[in-house]
This record gives structure tokens, C-alpha cells and sequence, in this order.
């Protein structure tokens, strides 16, 4: 009887180990893509990386780096460097469009008036959707929702445009270009919630509004599943 119950769940989680890589086939790629290219990265940084010298005046202090002298009297005033606006991609004659420079991903911003699912859903086909009732990026408080995962019979070429959203970390610069004027957000902040009504969280609840031009990014979580929702929190810088 055991026998049986263990070669039950053995076939049971090959089976679904198996529907789940059909569902879900197009999105993995992306995540393996990317995390090859971070262990690629970090390693041709290490390989390059300058020596680091070690400080002979003071024995507590191992590692230093040069800095120059500040006088109190005379305090040296360092200026923040400046972020250079990206260019224009062609695409964005076309379409206003979303680009995650960290994953190579752009994507057109389709806009809607309507809350209707089924056109939202038409439109995820086509791109990533600014939410309907959202203000336009840089000028208030903005909501992008974008596909994480979709069935591979599904049409359309952005059914995994989200997946590598929660890779983004604080810090990470995004663009948008909206009627070809580029606009650079920065991550400030990233949450997983269930929605409602199966949960109490909306994205209004987990970042509340403020003066400050905001972007949220938003997809559903896991890559696969509709349980949860990831959404990353990004403030304009320029």
C-alpha cells in the first residue's frame, strides 16, 4: 500500500513537473538566460578588477582606498554624477514604449480608457499596459502591468515580458520613452502581496500615492501561477 501511495506521488509530481515546463516553457529560457549572463558578468568584473593595496600607516585598517585630504575650514563639495538621458530607441516613433535595459527587454505601453479584462487582456498581447486611470508616466502616479507567463498557445510576443521582474534590484534604472521624450526611473522599492479579494492589499495599499512621480511596475507572481502579485516601486530621477 505504501509502495503504491509513494509511485502515486512520484508520477504525480513528474506529471506535474512536466505541465508546468509546457505552461510556463517560454519564460523559463528568460530566467536562465539572464542568470547566465549575471554569473558571466560577476566573473569577467572579478577577472578585471584592480588590486586593492594594502595600507601600511595604520595596522587596524587592512584595506583603503585613496582619497584626497579635506580641510574642515575649506570642506570640498562633491557633486553627484550626472545621469545621462538614453537615446531614443526606433521603436519609439512607433509607440511609446517600456525598456528594462538590465534584461535587453523594450516593450510598447498600450493605453486604455476602459477597465474592461477583456480588452486589458487583448492589450497584454501587444505590449505592456498602462493601467486604465493611471496618470502618463512622469506626471503622476502611474501603474504598468505586463505578463509574467501565458499559455504557449497563446498569440502575441509579450506573454513573458514580466518574468524577470523580480530580479530587478534597488537601485536598477528603467526607461520610458513617452511621445519620444525619454524619462529614467529608478527602483526604490520592490513587494510581493495577494490582491483582492483574496487578500486585503491593493497596489494603492502597498505603495501608497504621493507628490512624487512614481512607476509601478506590476505582474503576477510566481511566474506560472495568478496567486500573487510582485510590484516594484520606481521613482522619476530625470
Amino acid at each position: 500500500m505504501i509502495k503504491n501511495i509513494n509511485l502515486f506521488f512520484k508520477i504525480f509530481i513528474v506529471i506535474f513537473a512536466i505541465i508546468f515546463f509546457i505552461l510556463n516553457g517560454t519564460a523559463f529560457p528568460s530566467w536562465v538566460k539572464y542568470k547566465s549572463q549575471q554569473l558571466t558578468t560577476a566573473f569577467q568584473e572579478e577577472l578585471f578588477r584592480p588590486p586593492v593595496f594594502l595600507n601600511k600607516i595604520s595596522p587596524l585598517i587592512e584595506e583603503t582606498e585613496f582619497s584626497p585630504t579635506i580641510d574642515a575650514e575649506f570642506p570640498i563639495l562633491i557633486e553627484k554624477p550626472s545621469i545621462n538621458l538614453p537615446n531614443v530607441p526606433a521603436e519609439a516613433y512607433e509607440n511609446n514604449i517600456l525598456e528594462l535595459p538590465q534584461f535587453n527587454i523594450k516593450a510598447p505601453i498600450r493605453k486604455l480608457t476602459s477597465s474592461n479584462l477583456d480588452l486589458i487582456y487583448g492589450e497584454l498581447k501587444k505590449g505592456v499596459v498602462l493601467y486604465p486611470g493611471s496618470s502618463i508616466p512622469g506626471q503622476g502616479y502611474s501603474i504598468i502591468i505586463g505578463h509574467s507567463s501565458q499559455y504557449p498557445w497563446e498569440s502575441g510576443k509579450y506573454r513573458t515580458v514580466f518574468a524577470l521582474l523580480n530580479e530587478l534590484e534597488l537601485g536598477d534604472k528603467i526607461y520610458v520613452f513617452w511621445e519620444q521624450k525619454p524619462l529614467i526611473f529608478e527602483v526604490t522599492d520592490k513587494q510581493i502581496f495577494i490582491p483582492w479579494p483574496q487578500g486585503s492589499e491593493t497596489t494603492e495599499t502597498v505603495f501608497p500615492p504621493s507628490e512624487e512621480p512614481t512607476l509601478i511596475l506590476q505582474s503576477c507572481w510566481p511566474v506560472g501561477a495568478a496567486s500573487k502579485r510582485v510590484a516594484i516601486k520606481t521613482v522619476l530621477v530625470r
